[in-house]
Order: C-alpha cells, then sequence, then structure tokens
C-alpha cells in the first residue's frame, strides 16, 4: 500500500512538471510563401516580447514590416499577420505561463495557423526565447508539410 501511494505521488509530481504545446492547421489555400510579417499591436504585449517575436521570424528570413492596429486581419502590404498572447506570473522571478502564438494569412484574413505553449503547474522558468522558437519551428513545420500541393495538369 506505501509503494502504490508512493508511485501515485510519483505520477502526480511528474505530470504536473510537464509543459504542453499544441499546433493546429488553418485554412491555407495552397502553399503560402512567407517573407513579410506585421504584428498586430496590442496594449498587453510588452516591448521585449515583440522584439523576441521579430528576431524569431528574422531566423527564418522572415522581414517584419510595421505594426497594424489592433484587430487588424488583414492587409495587401505583408503575407502574414502576427498575433499572440502571452501570460506572466511571479514566482521569485516573472516566468512565462502560456504563450498563443496566431498567424493570419494578410490577404485573404484567414488564420493560417495557431500555435499554444501552457507551463506546467510545478512550472519551470523557461526563456521566453526557446518558448516562442520552439513554437514558431513547429507551426513553420506544419505550414510547410500539411499544406495542400499543386500539381501540374499533364494535358
Amino acid at each position: 500500500m506505501k509503494n502504490l501511494f508512493g508511485i501515485l505521488m510519483l505520477a502526480t509530481f511528474l505530470s504536473g512538471c510537464a509543459t504542453s504545446q499544441k499546433v493546429t492547421l488553418g485554412q491555407i489555400d495552397s502553399q503560402k510563401k512567407i517573407s513579410t510579417v506585421s504584428q498586430v499591436t496590442q496594449d498587453s504585449n510588452s516591448k521585449d516580447m515583440d522584439l523576441e517575436m521579430r528576431q524569431q521570424f528574422s531566423s527564418y528570413g522572415i522581414e517584419s514590416k510595421l505594426p497594424l492596429p489592433n484587430g487588424t486581419r488583414q492587409s495587401k502590404d505583408v503575407d502574414v499577420i502576427l498575433e499572440y498572447s502571452d501570460v506572466w506570473r511571479w514566482d521569485i522571478v516573472m516566468y512565462l505561463k502560456s504563450l498563443t502564438i496566431n498567424l493570419f494569412d494578410g490577404q485573404s484574413g484567414n488564420l493560417i495557423v495557431t500555435g499554444s505553449w501552457e507551463n506546467s503547474a510545478f512550472h519551470g522558468f523557461k526563456s521566453s526565447r526557446d518558448v516562442i522558437k520552439g513554437l514558431l519551428d513547429e507551426m513553420m513545420a506544419k505550414i510547410k508539410s500539411d499544406a495542400p500541393k499543386v500539381q501540374a495538369n499533364n494535358n
């Protein structure tokens, strides 16, 4: 009985230590080439996270354009529109509790891909840079691999 209680406690502790990440592909009409991005401004976002987002997109060769007003879903000037929501908490130092990133098609306004990351109940102090990179890596891979391929008609 003592061993069973110990195993249950260990399982509970380990499950509480796991972060979660989920990426869901939205609507893509064809292989989407992304070379420019613009962020929708939101009062709750920090300049540090905004800068980190721009740097991560730059690492993919994607140029960041000027920010767009809150609520914007379409712009002829960019390939994708970025909207993100981050939640921070305090425990000895500030730590990232959760992050959601949405990418919208600049021309149609359709949601291309969404990604969310959440820290565990027994949180770690993972850097926002690592979280953003991990989430965007998976989002970009999903865009490239899951987008419908246009086939040539050989008639």
